[in-house]
């Protein structure tokens, strides 16, 4: 196998028709050349044949002609002549030369033994040339089995045949000369097809290593490697294919680093994207799902992916027939439930994605989360409405009791101060609410400005208390307070601001404490942080789960109709907490159904310099 894998190589081939073409090449010239030699040699042997038969012929006219005779000679000394002038006149080796008379009698002949001298002979060529016309063929011996050239030439003086000439000579020695040039040059072209194929190979290297090379570069970036560059061994063309190949290796590499880069920067702007985005194929198979996608609808990318899901899936969207999503042009509003029971709600924006012949290849999902802005909404309706509420119930409370005075309850004046004094608890009550708004409003337009300086914190919840104690005693709920330390630290806030936390967290732990009840006010020192804890603690009815999250929105009421019956205004935790987290502070709230709340905040210590 390994055989014809090696004549498919280039360097082969290139060897293989260079040997091809030398071969034709050589087959052509040493066609023609032995043509040309064959007929030289034989039109050679034919012209020597036929001068000697010629020359012979002339010589011989005198001998055969019987006018020519002198009176001296007899006829066996002509028969002399005639031998003497055969043997030394025909030099082709070889050759049987006859002499016959004009009545076609053999006069004389080189045959040896000469048995047939005196004989007629009966061959067509002598009869043809007895008739004044010379005549040759070619002939087989059948007793050696040679080619033979047969010339009959007639003896003439004038247009009188005295005579003919009969030669019969073997052509063999010719072709065997012919054939030994043959050999020649076969042997001579063999040799050049061994040369051929060593300059071949050699020639065929020269091209095909740098192809080598070049293929084996190839490969190499293929697999991503492109720190390899192709040797350049000469200027000509392969030379220059293998610069082009170092320079296009070059530009791949930047083109692919640059890719890499843009991927690497979508990827990441992806990744971070506050935005889930989704991209999927026409049949809504997902190809791709960014993080806040994937924590938006609580799934893993690889998951749906390898699960083959669709678009349709992860969305839990009616079918396709029902909702096609190339032709959504409005954006969808989706409530996803989360792993903790909260609910997402999700405006979902549908984009088709374009192929290069304009059909639409795929479809984009942009999810973003508006929960907060629908959460945001919704409390702005459930603000004005409880504004609404909370100032129309104390207005209807007054306009019913000024009506009534108006209508002959003065006259009374019993029930008049009592009419009187109920509206002036409203009025307080608007007072309050109009008062807490503003401070809110005062807070969000132009944040909350404090003049914090170091202060003895156990003075001021000392006040605290004894501003709540009438109340707690009136009650009959214990006001109490436990400190780790009996000298605090010096904490840096602002006390103004720290009194009012106080009052809206002592305010609350005895409106919703019940009458037996405990209200414990503790403190605690953290000095690795360097933080002063505060807890309020009550025995009170507590708050159940679902409100613990929302229990700091304004205007939030875990109970609300008894809420309004103690004077509350549902904004005291909202005024507490921003006034805390304005000293960079925190503040928590843990609670219990009917076991009671802690609503714990700290404040930093103040340094030797004055300053948190």
């Amino acid at each position: 196998m390994w055989r014809f894998r090696l004549f498919k190589t280039i360097q082969w081939k290139i060897v293989v028709i260079y040997i091809l073409l030398i071969l034709l090449a050589m087959q052509f010239i040493g066609a023609y050349f032995t043509r040309e030699v064959e007929s030289y040699y034989i039109n050679n042997f034919s012209e020597t044949l036929n001068a000697q038969a010629t020359m012979l012929a002339v010589a011989l006219e005198k001998h055969l002609d019987p006018s020519q005779e002198k009176k001296e000679t007899t006829p066996q000394m002509i028969k002399s002549d005639i031998d003497n002038l055969i043997y030394n006149m025909v030099a082709l080796n070889g050759a049987q030369v006859q002499v016959i008379d004009q009545n076609g009698t053999i006069i004389s002949t080189t045959e040896s033994g000469k048995a047939n001298v005196g004989q007629r002979t009966a061959q067509n060529e002598v009869t043809v040339a007895l008739m004044g016309t010379r005549n040759e063929g070619l002939r087989i011996d059948p007793y050696t089995g040679d080619r033979v050239k047969v010339l009959a030439v007639p003896v003439k003086r004038g247009n009188v045949v005295l005579g003919a000439v009969y030669m019969v000579v073997s052509i063999e020695p010719t072709y065997e000369t012919i054939r030994k040039i043959t050999n020649i040059l076969a042997t001579g072209t063999g040799i050049a097809l061994l040369i051929t194929a060593a300059l071949g190979i050699v020639l065929a290297r020269t091209i095909t290593k740098p192809v080598k090379e070049m293929t084996f570069q190839a490969k190499a970036v293929a697999d991503g490697d492109f720190g390899r560059t192709v040797r350049i061994y000469s200027g000509d063309e392969i030379g220059q294919l293998g610069m082009a190949f170092n320079f296009m290796t070059k530009r791949l590499k930047e083109a692919i680093l640059q890719q890499e880069e843009e991927r690497e920067k979508l990827s990441q702007i992806l990744a971070n994207m506050s935005d889930g985005v989704i991209a999927a194929q026409r049949d809504g198979r997902i190809i791709l799902m960014n993080r806040s996608a994937e924590e938006m609808l609580q799934v893993q990318a690889a998951e749906v992916m390898a699960d083959n899901k669709t678009l349709y899936d992860v969305l839990r969207l009616p079918p396709e027939e029902d909702l096609p999503l190339l032709e959504q042009s409005e954006p969808l509003m989706l409530e996803v439930a989360t792993a903790n029971q909260d609910v997402l709600m999700l405006r979902v924006a549908f984009t088709p994605l374009q192929q290069d012949s304009g059909k639409k290849g795929g479809i984009i999902a942009v999810l973003q989360d508006v929960t907060e802005q629908a959460r945001l909404d919704q409390q702005r309706k459930e603000f004005v409405a409880n504004v609404s509420h909370e100032l129309r119930t104390p207005l209807t409370t007054i306009r019913s009791y000024v009506e009534a005075l108006l209508e002959g309850a003065k006259e009374d004046p019993e029930l008049t101060d009592r009419f009187l004094q109920v509206t002036l608890s409203e009025t307080e009550r608007m007072t309050r609410l109009v008062n807490d708004l503003l401070q809110l409003s005062h807070f969000d337009s132009q944040g909350v400005r404090l003049q914090p300086k170091p202060i003895h914190f156990a003075e001021l919840l000392q006040y605290a208390l004894d501003r709540f104690s009438m109340q707690s005693e009136q009650q009959g709920i214990t006001l109490s307070m436990e400190m780790t330390e009996e000298e605090l630290p010096l904490v840096y806030a602002d006390q103004d601001a720290m009194n009012q936390v106080l009052d809206n967290l002592l305010s609350n732990a005895i409106k919703y404490t019940p009458q037996g009840g405990s209200v414990t006010l503790r403190v605690e020192a953290d000095h690795r942080q360097r933080r002063l804890y505060v807890s309020v603690i009550d025995t009170g009815i507590g708050i159940p789960k679902r409100d613990l999250r929302r229990i700091f929105e304004r205007f939030y009421r875990v109970d609300k109709a008894r809420s309004r019956s103690q004077g509350g205004t549902g904004l005291g935790l909202s005024i507490a907490r921003e006034l805390v987290q304005a000293h960079g502070a925190d503040i928590q709230i843990t609670s219990e159904l009917n076991q009671g709340t802690t609503v714990k905040f700290w404040v930093p210590f103040a340094d030797k310099e004055g300053a948190a």
